[in-house]
């Protein structure tokens, strides 16, 4: 048994990192997040020449058919390098497409999906806050010859730029999903403003959206499985990115407690600073380790709803705590604008309760436990 990645995936997050560190550091990222645009459509589509949006898209439509775990590989590099763009989202939605849709559905997005000409996401939370298909009370009701959606969506991820909305919807018998254009009539998004300038997110209004027949993925109303599949892989890729964020404020921690002195030494002396970095480095580590047998069990265990959120909140307080450490380890200079460890920080702030809270997940480990 192979406990590791294999040749290709570790040529891939290679290819990955050299390419964010030369295409997007910290600058650039710096750039973008303080940019208007939803993300940089020239940058996305070098991104796309190297294959990373095919990557779960089936071959028969121009992806490469890989697993999840592929995905989060791209995913940590990304969080490394804070690299501001629709990636998880895409690939979220892309996997639900590819695991509900029909044929003519899959021919239309999939193969866009992995050219990079169509960027997509999953539009379920809405404002009663709650996570998961539990939340979704916006109604799908028949007008005609069309289905008409209204309703808000709060939080969806990258939806101010989506060119693919996949929303969620209650039909009788369960949740079904729309594959709605985002530049269908009736649609009004709003930019949020986040803690994390790096992650996007929109308020979405749907005002009597009319849709096809044809625009439903899957039967009326059984898509809840597709949707818990689709939302539990989105959370452990985001675990991914979590980690990922969280060893490059570790390494900007250690790096920075090498070089500045006090009293004649450098502060990585000081059990004070030293130990707290170590229990740091143990804390990534163990969320790394969960994330990643999480990446594996989303494609090979029937249910993966424990691994999913024991990976989730134990990355998202890694995150967390690297963050504060490396603010922390700055001093004074760590809470600047001029100081990327703020950028980290603010990463850890927000990743924290990304999703869904820990509360939440924490409380779905111990349902499903007998708890």
């Amino acid at each position: 048994m192979d406990f590791g990645f294999n040749a290709e995936q570790d040529q891939l997050r290679a290819q990955v990192r050299r390419f964010l560190d030369s295409e997007c550091p910290l600058e650039r990222v710096r750039t973008l997040a303080a940019s208007d645009d939803p993300f940089d459509r020239p940058l996305w589509k070098k991104t796309a020449d190297l294959g990373w949006h095919g990557l779960v898209v089936p071959e028969k439509h121009g992806g490469l058919g890989l697993a999840w775990e592929d995905v989060v590989v791209v995913a940590e590099e990304a969080g490394r390098s804070l690299f501001p763009s629709p990636f998880i989202a895409t690939a979220a939605a892309a996997r639900l497409l590819a695991k509900l849709g029909d044929d003519a559905q899959r021919e239309r997005w999939l193969p866009a999906i992995a050219a990079g000409e169509c960027t997509a996401t999953i539009a379920v939370t809405e404002e009663n806050d709650v996570p998961y298909e539990a939340g979704v009370e916006m109604a799908a009701r028949s007008d005609g010859a069309s289905i008409v959606l209204t309703g808000i969506k709060m939080f969806v991820p990258h939806g101010q730029g989506a060119d693919l909305l996949l929303v969620v919807a209650r039909e009788a018998g369960g949740l079904s999903v729309f594959a709605v254009p985002g530049d269908t009539a009736g649609i009004a998004r709003e930019p949020l403003k986040l803690v994390d300038a790096t992650h996007r997110a929109a308020r979405i209004a749907l005002e009597r959206v009319a849709v096809d027949p044809a625009a439903r993925l899957g039967a009326a109303g059984k898509a809840a499985d597709a949707v818990h599949d689709a939302l539990d892989a989105e959370t452990v890729a985001l675990a991914a990115e979590m980690v990922g964020s969280a060893q490059a404020a570790l390494d900007l921690a250690v790096e920075y407690a090498k070089v500045r002195k006090q009293f004649g030494q450098p502060i990585g002396r000081f059990q004070g600073v030293k130990h707290k970095l170590a229990e740091v480095h143990v804390a990534v580590e163990s969320a790394r380790s969960l994330t990643y047998y999480a990446s594996w069990a989303v494609d090979n265990v029937a249910n993966a709803a424990t691994h999913v959120s024991m990976a989730r909140v134990c990355a998202g307080e890694a995150v967390d705590r690297a963050g504060e450490e490396c603010v922390q380890t700055h001093g004074a200079i760590g809470f600047t604008a001029e100081c990327d460890a703020q950028l980290y920080y603010k990463r850890g702030r927000f990743s924290r309760n990304l999703g869904a809270a820990p509360s939440w997940h924490n409380e779905r480990i111990l349902t499903s436990q007998g708890l």
